[in-house]
């Protein structure tokens, strides 16, 4: 029995991993241990128990204003602890994350193969996502198996130069986990009734849009323009609502609060769990997100998205017009999301019925390539 260790610090992490570890978990031929890192801690926990994981190795490593290059070497040390004793035989990583990246280095010092969930993302831009660009290329340097999302995914890989045999397309496992929580939000009353309530402020006969803010990169001059852009927004669309969880990073929650508390159209909420986001997405008219996990998310319910970045990795659902990317700049954030309001030919031209990033299945396809390569 080969035994593998996964690893994750971040929601969106669990959130991705969560069926993988699903599946591993109904093989014979795996002993699974989990390694919680606490990168993201109250975030993280209510991802843990929406998908009721077992942790075995658990770390209480951050603390306030704490600098990456820190968090980093205490990283690597308390996972080769852990590596050191479990020895296992293949350690699963997922995306761009410093605590992704600092398990792969470990993993990679101890000899012990890796296997990269969601490989081959780029925008070959190492400042934007900083630091998650430099991660994943570093990550992949020394991956084993390579478990791309998507066509394009592999591509970027194959011209880096990694070994094609080494490269999987799967799709991407955060469908599986959003079809699998929308089932359940489906079919469990309880649970529906408790979100519902929790909601209940959503008005029927206005048309939600749902935002997400989190990334470094948007930190000062580029947060502020978005703001500034909700503003006039809110002044200009008081008939719509604007629902937006905060994230718990300081950076991001007093510039928010300074800007927005006398929006009255806007609704500031602490962050949500995953079944109250996968609600609260259902219901939206359009959702403006410079998350990566909401780009590859929204198409399964076929809601647009403006993308508050740049650039993005997941250019597939530029490519098949199911978003569009706003970018940071005031003046064509507004102009973009005034034409998808008066504009309902353009509106409805953003809503397709396949999602570019997988169909639900990426982590049994994952479990299936694992039974068949990890000899080689």
């Amino acid at each position: 029995m080969k035994k593998i260790l996964i690893i994750f610090g971040t929601r969106p992490e669990v959130i991705k991993l969560a069926p993988l570890v699903s599946e591993l978990k109904k093989s014979k031929k795996y002993k699974i241990k989990i390694c919680s890192t606490g990168q993201h801690d109250q975030m993280l926990n209510q991802a843990i128990d929406i998908f009721k994981l077992k942790i075995d190795f658990s770390f209480n490593l951050m603390k306030k204003n704490q600098k990456l290059a820190s968090i980093f070497s205490l990283l690597i040390h308390n996972i080769n602890k852990v590596v050191e004793k479990e020895k296992p035989d293949l350690t699963i990583v997922q995306g761009d994350t410093i605590t992704g990246l600092a398990g792969s280095i470990v993993s990679f010092f101890n000899k012990i193969k890796i296997a990269h969930v969601e490989a081959g993302l780029r925008t070959f831009d190492l400042e934007a996502p900083w630091p998650e660009e430099a991660n994943r290329k570093l990550i992949s340097n020394i991956t084993n198996y390579h478990f791309a999302p998507t066509k394009k995914a592999k591509m970027n890989l194959i011209k880096e130069g990694v070994d094609k045999k080494k490269i999987f397309v799967t799709g991407n496992t955060v469908v599986d986990a959003l079809l699998d929580i929308n089932k359940k939000l489906k079919l469990n009353k309880k649970i529906l009734k408790k979100v519902s309530e929790k909601l209940s402020f959503l008005k029927k006969n206005k048309k939600i849009i749902l935002i997400t803010l989190h990334r470094r990169e948007i930190f000062g001059k580029k947060i502020e323009n978005i703001l500034q852009a909700f503003k006039s927004l809110s002044n200009k669309f008081k008939k719509a609502q604007f629902v937006y969880p905060v994230h718990l990073n300081p950076n991001i929650r007093k510039i928010v609060k300074q800007k927005l508390k006398k929006c009255p159209n806007f609704t500031l909420l602490p962050p949500i769990d995953y079944f109250e986001l996968i609600y609260l997405m259902k219901k939206s008219y359009l959702i403006m997100s410079d998350s990566g996990g909401i780009q590859e998310e929204a198409p399964s319910f076929k809601v647009p998205i403006l993308i508050l970045r740049d650039i993005t990795e997941r250019s597939e659902i530029i490519d098949t017009n199911q978003a569009i990317l706003a970018g940071t700049n005031e003046k064509k954030i507004i102009r973009i999301f005034t034409s998808l309001m008066f504009n309902q030919k353009k509106y409805l031209g953003l809503k397709k019925n396949t999602n570019p990033f997988g169909n639900g299945k990426a982590s049994k396809k994952i479990v299936k390539l694992l039974d068949k390569n990890f000899y080689i």
